[in-house]
């Protein structure tokens, strides 16, 4: 039977061995073959292919049905180039000389047999150099067994480092050996996201869906019997030591994780089979410059052998925003107003300047349409931002009660259409954990402060281009990455879900969803435990940030409000509230050079906030690209200079740096919002800043 599963470890469908592949470490080079014949045996080396075409970087390695028995075949990345090789699984294999078909990869590739074609055709999906997944396919019904592709998917998350990939078997009512979705797991930088390939020519590729975070190398999947039909087992090297095992089954979210292996250090990839005829998971595991295998006979994981030695990685893993520069596009300025631009400057300590009072203020006509000169560019160097100290745990809220303020009435017409308030609502919170994923521990050191978010509004289904991501109907997750960052950091972050509201700019019945949140959480057994309701803040996206502003404003509103964040503010400018009334409180306002649907708003609610206020401008930055589950493509949306994953990344840090500044009381956080200081990891970054803070100084 063909291998449907990827990774550089099988089993030997016809001999029962386990064979296993992995870059030779030292000159000349290649791929080395290690082989164990029996469950006992020791493993040995029985051949090395690929020798003097220098340093392999990653192979992925199937049993194929050509040949009887079938062949062993492998797909090698060497620098930026794929080579496919084969052999008859003899005790003293021989390997084919290489066959390169394709350039631009970078990462671990994944290759399987799947179910498509008469044969089965080779299905390979590897990262791509200049972002996104490249997926293959080898027509194996034709004579010249020619690779086709690229299909480049996910291109919008940036550049992946690593891929797994299955194939489930499609079931009644096709047949019981039908073929299925090809599924995708992919990491970008310490995340993991999945995509799905419905059978069929020229089916595109949907996703991504978030499936875990805190994770770094290589990933596995496997299809196990053991957890029952369907179930679906995903493996993958932790952040710090050891591995970590989800499942689900189908139709269901991961469940786990269950962490192991923390006695092997730091781990750089993981191989996963279900081995006959005892049914047992087992893993190759490349873990600091050696290759263990290991086996889980029930609930217990054995160490079984150390296989030669593994090439170390190339680099340590990338933090989720340390992503290659974007090739340099040109980026539409989003529209001026008439009202005085507040001072901009570099996220460059500046050199010393008198500080001098605010000037007065007056009122302003509303904002003009004209174009300012474009913002300078990034320079071209990569973020790394600093994750903090704790993991994100985040749970799902099914039952959110909404308040008589909140609901309509009964059903609400809007531009042809009929709202109206569900029963209960939903929202996702995200808070400090010792651990990443779904209900993990709590991190000790609580209560902490909490934030509270009001995402941009629904946008039609209709709307979307095949480029989207998916999640539209998931509005509350839109904002995910930006609330983990800030879980990192030590903050307690709620989005309520407000897509079922009408999309007009009517700020009042979203702000009274965002309150009963926040009522929600406190009144929750665990919540005075977890949050510090003494230290609110808002963060409010696109119309999201009129609702923030709007509670904020709100002189009912139970709770403390100490900072209001606002993430591409939109809307019509003449219908924002008075955010002047917010002061003293501090307020943060981020834009994008990039944003046609927040073109003139963010500049004018600076302009007319009082001090402390901060603004932060975005060179190639779009509106929906600090998304997570949510995005338009052109000509909905600006065209981006940077990655997503660049955007929020940066993104990320400023909030970061203004809550840690106002509700910790963090003041050298706040250095890099004043102009006084550049926010670590963008050092090489000109990114316009400008402040007006309590003591009358000008960030200039």
């Amino acid at each position: 039977m063909p291998t449907t599963t990827s990774g550089f470890f099988l089993q030997c469908a016809s001999r029962g061995t386990l064979e296993l592949v992995l870059p030779a470490a030292d000159t000349p080079f290649g791929v080395e073959h290690h082989r164990r014949e029996e469950a006992s045996g020791p493993w040995r080396h029985v051949a090395t292919f690929a020798s003097g075409l220098g340093p392999v970087e990653a192979v992925s390695l199937i049993q194929s049905n050509f040949g009887d028995p079938g062949h062993l075949e492998a797909v090698a990345r060497l620098g930026d180039r794929l080579a496919a090789f084969w052999c008859a699984p003899s005790s003293e294999p021989s390997w084919s000389e290489p066959r390169f078909f394709a350039e631009g990869a970078a990462g671990d590739p994944a290759l399987i047999q799947g179910g498509f074609g008469g044969k089965g055709n080779f299905e390979l999906v590897v990262p791509h150099a200049r972002g996104g997944i490249a997926h293959y396919h080898r027509d194996n019904d034709t004579a010249e067994l020619g690779w086709r592709g690229p299909l480049i998917f996910g291109e919008g998350l940036g550049r992946f480092e690593a891929v797994a990939m299955i194939q489930r078997v499609a079931g009644a009512p096709h047949g019981p050996h039908a073929p299925g979705d090809l599924e995708v797991v992919a990491r970008v930088g310490d995340r993991l996201v999945m995509f799905r390939r419905s059978p069929g020519s020229g089916a595109a590729w949907h996703g991504p869906e978030e499936v875990v975070s805190g994770v770094r190398g290589a990933p596995a999947l496997v299809r196990s019997t053991i957890g029952g039909p369907g179930t679906l087992e995903l493996f993958s090297p932790l952040a710090r030591v050891g591995l970590a095992r989800w499942s689900r089954d189908d139709g269901a979210r991961f469940r786990g994780p269950t962490v192991f292996a923390t006695d092997l250090g730091r781990c750089d990839a993981v191989s996963v089979i279900e081995s006959w005829p005892l049914g047992r998971i087992e893993l190759a595991v490349r873990a600091e410059g050696r290759i263990v295998h290991a086996t889980r006979d029930g609930a217990v994981w054995s160490q079984r052998a150390i296989v030669g030695n593994a090439s170390p990685s190339p680099a340590d893993v990338p933090s989720p925003a340390t992503l290659p520069p974007p090739a340099t596009t040109t980026n539409r300025p989003p529209a001026a107003t008439t009202s005085r631009p507040p001072a901009a400057t570099t996220n460059r300590p500046p050199a010393a300047t008198t500080s001098r009072p605010p000037a007065a203020t007056t009122s302003r006509p509303p904002p003009s349409t004209s174009s300012p000169p474009p913002a300078p560019l990034p320079t071209g160097a990569s973020p790394r931002l600093r994750a903090g100290p704790h993991r994100a745990g985040f749970r799902r809220i099914g039952a959110l009660s909404l308040s008589a303020d909140a609901c309509y009435p009964d059903t609400w017409p809007f531009q042809g259409a009929l709202y109206r308030c569900p029963a209960r609502s939903a929202a996702l919170l995200y808070y400090p954990a010792s651990a990443d994923g779904e209900e993990a521990p709590i991190s000790s050191g609580g209560p902490f402060p909490v934030i509270a978010i009001a995402h941009e509004r629904r946008l039609a289904t209709s709307a979307a281009t095949a480029g989207s991501p998916a999640g539209l109907a998931q509005d509350y997750r839109q904002l995910a990455g930006v609330m983990a960052h800030l879980a990192r950091w030590g903050f307690v972050v709620v989005a309520p879900d407000l897509s079922w509201l009408t999309p007009d700019d009517a700020p009042l019945r979203r702000a009274a969803v965002l309150r009963d949140a926040l009522t929600h959480l406190r009144a929750g057994s665990r919540g005075p435990l977890l949050a510090d309701f003494a230290r609110v803040g808002l963060l409010g996206h696109g119309l999201g940030a009129q609702a923030a502003l709007a509670l904020a404003l709100d002189a009912a509103c139970p709770f403390d409000v100490r900072a209001l964040a606002l993430l591409a503010p939109a809307g019509a400018p003449e219908r924002a509230l008075s955010i002047d009334a917010l002061a003293p409180r501090p307020a943060l306002v981020v834009r994008g050079t990039a944003d046609p649907i927040a073109a003139a708003v963010p500049a004018a609610l600076y302009d007319r906030a009082r001090a402390p206020k901060h603004l932060v401008t975005l060179p190639g930055a779009n509106h929906f690209g600090y998304t997570t589950s949510l995005g338009l493509a052109e000509p909905l949306d600006g065209r981006a200079g940077l990655s997503r994953r660049e955007q929020q990344a940066i993104a990320m840090g400023y909030l970061a740096a203004f809550f840690n500044g106002y509700l910790r009381d963090a003041r050298g956080d706040l250095d890099a919002l004043s102009g006084k200081a550049s926010l670590e990891g963008l050092e090489a970054r000109e990114i316009p800043v400008s402040a007006e803070v309590p003591d009358g100084a000008t960030g200039s």
